[in-house]
């Protein structure tokens, strides 16, 4: 493991979650960080900020991060050419997770962030003459609304919820076409919190009716009863993509997803109430909501038939955990952080977690 790492995405929470597992590691690779910033300062300014999100007392290990300029809507990805040298210089490997999860962009747009950003990315790979491994965080939503099921060996699927679905899938293609590269795919569902700690940085889709419901304000949720939600911890996720990057051989697609042990929109509700000691509300018909509803975005989520195959990535990193198994943390560290507007940092939730077990 003597060559460095660049990472995209690594200020956005699944980036956050590789950054810290690097970090705890100790001893490992450099990490060049692309940070969205003006000039070098305002790039090691943003690394600092995210490392007071993760740590009350930052490790030493903090000197092995490199904060590197950079722009998936810039040509060149908008790098400096001291920067560019030092990345061929030294890098083996990309971790590539920065994209747009708006699922409201237009289309164009949408494809600007996650596919024309992604061949840039691949162009700067091209020019590491060292290059291991280049591993493309995607989404299993990528199949759309695929009726039954969908295996790591699927190339993608169609009737896509939203902009965000069809320009990761594009965006997949690009992966798979840049035959002259080292690539695996990772193919997260619905990302959550950690499953000791219930830390999160983001409180977006699955958070909106948590939130919802521990403020008791759904007397009814437009929802299929028999949806699947297939939810996964972030530091499951973050797992699987350790294991894809520096395995050997690893490539193709891996699912980081709940699988078989995907719960079903009525026992996610039910076991959401009984935590929180609220009424249940009726799930009502799915797709009724009134437009312009800030839940209207992730609704189509609660409907879902789905079921995710994750084979190859148990084989590599093992089962994701049962959800309602750590459902409590993350119902605890949503109130604990007040559902965003006070949050705590991950070292801190990870020691409250710890003192309790």
């Amino acid at each position: 493991m003597s060559g460095a790492l660049f990472l995209t995405g690594g200020t956005g929470f699944l980036g956050m979650e590789l950054l810290a597992r690097m970090l705890d590691a100790g001893d490992g690779p450099d990490v060049y960080v692309a940070v969205r910033a003006t000039d070098p300062v305002a790039a090691q300014t943003r690394i600092a900020e995210t490392i007071g999100r993760l740590y009350e007392t930052p490790p030493e290990s903090i000197a092995r991060l490199r904060a590197v300029c950079a722009d998936l809507t810039t040509p060149g990805l908008g790098l400096s050419a001291p920067a560019r040298r030092s990345l061929v210089a030294d890098v083996d490997r990309v971790i590539h997770c920065a994209a747009s999860i708006s699922f409201t962009l237009p289309l164009e747009e949408a494809r600007e962030i996650n596919v024309t950003g992604t061949e840039r990315v691949l162009d700067l790979a091209r020019e590491l003459p060292r290059l291991e491994r280049l591993v493309h965080v995607s989404t299993a939503y990528v199949a759309g609304r695929a009726p039954v099921s969908f295996s790591e060996d699927d190339v993608g699927g169609g009737d896509f919820r939203n902009t965000y679905e069809q320009t990761k899938l594009e965006a997949e293609v690009a992966v798979t076409a840049a035959g002259d590269l080292p690539t695996a795919i990772v193919r997260p569902s619905i990302v959550v919190g950690e499953g000791d700690s219930g830390w999160t940085s983001a409180f977006n889709v699955l958070y909106w009716p948590l939130q919802a419901f521990a403020r008791g304000l759904l007397d009814s949720v437009p929802a299929d009863p028999d949806g699947i939600v297939d939810m996964v911890p972030v530091d499951h996720v973050a797992e699987v993509i350790e294991r894809v990057a520096f395995a050997d051989q690893a490539d193709g697609r891996y699912h980081a997803v709940a699988n078989g042990r995907a719960v079903r929109v009525a026992e996610l509700v039910e076991a959401v109430c009984d935590q929180l000691d609220r009424p249940q509300p009726e799930l009502s018909e799915p797709g009724t909501l009134p437009a312009g509803h800030p839940a209207g975005v992730f609704a189509p989520y609660f409907d879902v038939k789905t079921h995710f195959d994750d084979e190859r990535a148990r084989a590599l990193a093992g089962q994701a955990p049962e959800p309602l198994s750590y459902l409590p943390q993350l119902l605890r560290y949503g109130l604990q952080a007040r559902w965003g507007k006070r949050p705590l940092t991950r070292e801190r939730a990870r020691s409250s977690a710890h003192s309790r077990a």
